[in-house]
This record gives structure tokens, sequence and C-alpha cells, in this order.
């Protein structure tokens, strides 16, 4: 039975009255839901920007609102964060956004509600002055940075003073924890720092890397565009970025197994390892297998390729792909099965070791992370990432390399792990290493950092 068709604010509102931080993913939730709404792109747009953005439009909320907002029942405060997120966040007309606000709220509330919901949005309304001010001339306490060069102009003060507080200022204009900002200040410039926020709220693109086996980048491009899609190639990457997805999965270039989505700062990291034909691989987090047969494409096809993952009922998607990009290099092991082989002599001439992180590159992607992260947990995953180093450093082979990486841009989870390692482990050396700074730019991109270690 087709299931109902909603707005994609409504089915926006479905999602986000069912997240729960420290339950789901947003796209978990998107797929959940998807099916209600005709317009998916719209979905993601709404529910993602929503979440991303959820400390400065709660604060806004407060601003105005004469409940306090923790008075407001969750229900009618998700009407609100979804209007708040298209007036100040995207060009959609006004009248239209809080108009479907207060019918929704007649809907599943009352006309009481309904009352209340108009009188926020109307305040809301009437406090922004200029969507696209030149952020070089606007006052900042006034002014919601949306790129770069343009804000949202405010006649109300809605940020801390940038120059005295400039921690305090970045975490409430890009709704990221204080004490994450404070720890990317302690490593970057406030330069780049900022660039770093605005990366992790920014829209990010869909890159297809092309299957190698098959074909190369400019071949996949003009596929591609044969068969209709929006797209244009990212020579410095070597990949396409499909400007409008839709269900890439019924894509008929996807289903022939021709590329693979994958970001593309994802896709340098086993090109930092460089691969060879003949060697002995063993992916140990493998799922879903975009690394995995990313190796195999990189070794054309000529490898020996164990792939695990301690989560079991992610193997399925391993599987999947190998089948679909029609790779025959890799086998897939349970990690029981997976630690029997392991056990035997050290016989690897590499080890993936795609570690669980804090996800601190890729926040535009994981927009829940900033939501459920806290410093006590980036010590609890250090203590796994030292662990599962230890743990390679005994199945690679003399002479063997070691890829650790992380999708975080923290120190703590990236050379202060890869140095205690060494100190521990004199026998291994650091060949080389590289963190990835998330980007908003023409070709964005996530964060990550990836060290190559080498047993001697």
């Amino acid at each position: 039975m087709k299931a109902p068709q909603f707005s994609p604010r409504r089915t926006a509102w479905e999602v986000l009255n069912n997240f729960k931080v420290s339950e789901y993913n947003c796209a978990e939730l998107v797929e959940k839901f998807g099916d209600k709404t005709q317009n998916r792109a719209a979905l993601v747009d709404i529910t993602f920007g929503v979440i991303r953005n959820y400390g400065f439009i709660n604060n806004l909320i407060a601003q105005s609102s004469v409940q306090p907002i923790k008075n407001i029942p969750t229900k009618i405060l998700n009407c609100l964060r979804i209007a708040v997120y298209e007036l100040v966040f995207t060009s959609q007309a006004d009248y239209a956004i809080v108009n479907e606000a207060v019918d929704l709220a007649k809907k599943i509330s009352s006309k009481k509600a309904a009352g209340f919901i108009n009188a926020v949005l109307r305040k809301v309304c009437a406090s922004i002055k200029n969507k696209s001010a030149d952020l070089g001339k606007a006052d900042s306490r006034k002014t919601l940075p949306l790129s770069p060069t343009i804000g949202c102009e405010f006649n109300i003060d809605i940020l801390p003073d940038v120059n005295k507080k400039k921690a305090e200022y970045l975490s409430s204009a890009f709704s990221l924890p204080l004490w994450l900002v404070e720890q990317w200040l302690g490593q970057f410039d406030f330069e780049q720092t900022k660039n770093i926020c605005f990366a992790s709220n920014r829209r990010p693109s869909v890159y297809a890397r092309p299957n190698r086996l098959k074909l190369t980048a400019i071949e996949l491009f003009e596929i591609l565009i044969s068969q209709g899609v929006d797209c244009d190639f990212a020579e410095q990457y070597k990949m396409v970025r499909i400007n409008k997805s839709g269900n890439i999965a019924e894509l008929k270039a996807f289903k022939e197994g021709l590329f693979t989505i994958q970001d593309a700062t994802s896709s340098s990291i086993v090109t930092l390892l460089n691969p060879q034909s003949g060697w002995k691989i063993l992916d140990i987090c493998a799922a879903p297998g975009t690394k995995t047969t990313q190796i195999a494409e990189l070794t054309c096809d000529k490898g020996v390729i164990v792939a695990t993952d301690k989560d079991n009922s992610r193997l399925t998607r391993i599987g999947e792909n190998i089948q679909r990009l029609g790779v025959t290099s890799v086998k897939v092991l349970g990690y029981d099965d997976f630690l029997k082989e392991a056990c035997q002599p050290a016989s690897a001439d590499a080890v993936l070791l795609d570690v669980p992180c804090s996800n601190t590159g890729v926040l535009a992607k994981r927009p829940e992370v900033r939501l459920r992260l806290n410093e006590k947990r980036i010590e609890e995953l250090a203590k796994t990432q030292v662990e599962l180093l230890e743990f390679a450093s005994s199945i690679v082979t003399e002479g063997g390399k070691i890829c650790y990486s992380t999708c975080s841009i923290l120190n703590q989870e990236n050379i202060d792990v890869v140095n205690n390692f060494i100190r521990q482990k004199p026998e291994f050396s650091l060949e080389k290493e590289k963190i990835f700074l998330p980007s908003a730019g023409t070709y964005d991109c996530d964060g990550a950092y990836a060290a190559i270690l080498q047993k001697n």
C-alpha cells in the first residue's frame, strides 16, 4: 500500500518528532519517512538544516516567544524550528512558510497553538532586516553568517561580540559545542576555525568515484550526462559531482557498477596508502565497503583483500557493493572468523584501520553528532583507537604498513594516538601523515586524518 504523500515540511516535522539524539542518525530517519513525500531533496534539506542549526534556531525562538522554550510542547516547537530554519536559511516565501506552519498547528493541536506559532513567526519575520547582508560591513552581533561573504542581518542582537568572545561567537553562529570550537581554536587559527565551521554547516555535495576496473572519471562523466544526470567533472579529485541526485540507487550507471558514492576526502585515504597488486590487505572496520572496493580497484583486482567489521549485520552491505562493482579480490569474513585468520602468523602487507571516531570532520553529513558528542566520549574513543592500532600491529608483516584513518580533525584522535603508539611500538615508524580540513569551497569536502605507519 502506497504511503500517503505529504509536503516535505510535514514529513520533516514527523522526522523531527521521532528524532532522539541518543538513538538515531538523521539519515536513518529520513530513510524511514522518505516515502511519505515526493520531494526527498527538500525533506533532507529541511531536516538536516534544522539539526545543523539547532542551537541558533532555538535561541531565536526563545528571543521571539513569550513562553520559555522549555514550556513549548515538542510538536509545536518542531513546527517553529522548521519555519524558522526556512525563514532564515532559505529563499522560500515567508507567507508560504508561516501559513503551512500555522495550518499544521491547527491540525495537530488547537487554534490557540496556531495563534502562538503565528505570533512567534511574525516576530521572527519582523526581526529579519536583510537576508543578503555584506558581512564585511554588517554588525557581527546582529548578523548570522550564511557564507564567507553574506549573512542574514537582524535588527536585534543575536550573537556574542566576535571581537571579545571568538569561541562563543562561532559556537552560537554555527550551533556547535563550545568545547569543540575551543579545541579547534587551540589547533588552528581563527580564520581556519571559521572555515571549518562553515564546512560543518554546508549542504554537502555528492561525489561519484568511478569504478577504475571499468572506466575513467571523464568516461563516467560522459555516460552520466548521456543518461540525463545533472553533474560536472571534478577534475582535481578525478571524480564526478552529482548536482541533483534524486535516488542514486535507481540510476542505470549505478546499477551497472560504474561508480561508488564517496566523499572526495574519503577517497584520498586509500590513495595515501598506495596499495599494490599482489598485496594481502586486511580491512578491519570495513562496512559498508567503500574503501574496501577502492583498494580492489587500485590494485586492479589482483590482490587479496580480507574485509570485516565488528558489526556483522553491516557485512551484507560490503557483499552487495562487491557484487555490484564486479570485484573478485575481496573476501568478507565475520569478525570471529576474521580473528581466527588474523591470529595466524602475521602475513598482511597492509592493514586499513578506519577506526570508530568522533566524526568531527563530517559534521555536515552527520549533523546530529554535535548534539551527542562530549569531551568524555573523545577520551573513550581514543582508548578504543589505541587498542585497534595495537591489534593491527600484531597482524602486519615486517615491512608492512598500517593505514590509520579517522573522520576526525581532533589531535586527540589523530597524531596523539599515533605518537603514543610509536612510543609503545618503536619497531614502527611514521612514513607520512595528512590532515584534511573540511571545506565549503567550490568543490566542497569533508575532513579526515590518515597516517601511514611502517613496521621496520
